[in-house]
């Protein structure tokens, strides 16, 4: 199947290849078929070996590694363990967190992110631009079915990002929030602050272009 892997010598290019295949569904896992996958800033370092050479990590002998972490996709297998979280059938999402140890400070107070040994898809496993992907099902947040897979993907990478932001700085209903940067991030705060959290937001950008600058303010927040 199709996906585009990194390079031997992680030189900021990737290569799209025909012949390459998922890994085996382990215990707590799923697979699968991907809907759409975005690219984020993330995948050029990955690319680009900046975090590392990504081939080393976990290699599989006779394939490299498939970036990309903004997926969306349908559940088509689940391992032995996964019915605890998934079905078949389920649409969710393929995110930059994989998982993580479960067992040490980080992850026991909610901060799995930090764990030493975070597993992160499309760096340390395979990620989501390929035809199918391997997820950790505990882990695979569950997608609407009526929601267009390109615009939930950029949810499981910016869209994150910024909910956490505004959870992690206790806003609410009727605060001020400022959003400098009104950008793919930016625009995902700006949502999120006025329709989630209930917050009245001023969006400070220095670059407002002829489309950010009407799409901004359809925003009516």
């Amino acid at each position: 199947m199709k996906a585009a892997v990194v390079r031997q010598n992680p030189d900021g290019f990737v290569d799209l290849v025909d012949d390459w295949e998922p890994r085996e569904v382990g215990f707590g896992e799923a697979l699968v078929d991907v809907e759409y996958c975005g690219l984020c800033h993330t995948d050029l370092h990955v690319a680009n070996g900046d975090f590392g050479n990504p081939n080393e990590i976990n290699p599989r002998p006779g394939f490299r590694r498939v970036i990309g972490h903004e997926g969306v996709g349908i559940v088509s297998k689940l391992g032995e363990g996964a019915s605890d979280y998934l079905k078949v059938g389920d649409r969710v999402s393929i995110a930059w967190f994989y998982d993580a140890c479960g067992n040490c400070e980080y992850c026991n107070t909610g901060n799995e992110t930090f764990c030493r040994k975070v597993r992160n898809a499309g760096f340390s496993v395979d990620g989501a631009m390929a035809q199918q992907v391997v997820v950790n099902a505990k882990y695979a947040v569950k997608v609407p079915a009526e929601l267009d897979p390109m615009e939930a993907s950029s949810i499981t990478c910016a869209g994150v990002t910024m909910y956490k932001s505004l959870k992690v700085g206790e806003t609410k209903p009727g605060q001020w929030v400022s959003v400098v940067g009104a950008g793919g991030l930016g625009n995902l705060a700006i949502q999120y602050a006025h329709n989630v959290f209930g917050a009245h937001v001023v969006a400070v950008d220095g670059i407002l272009t002829s489309y950010k600058r009407p799409r901004i303010q359809e925003l009516n927040c």
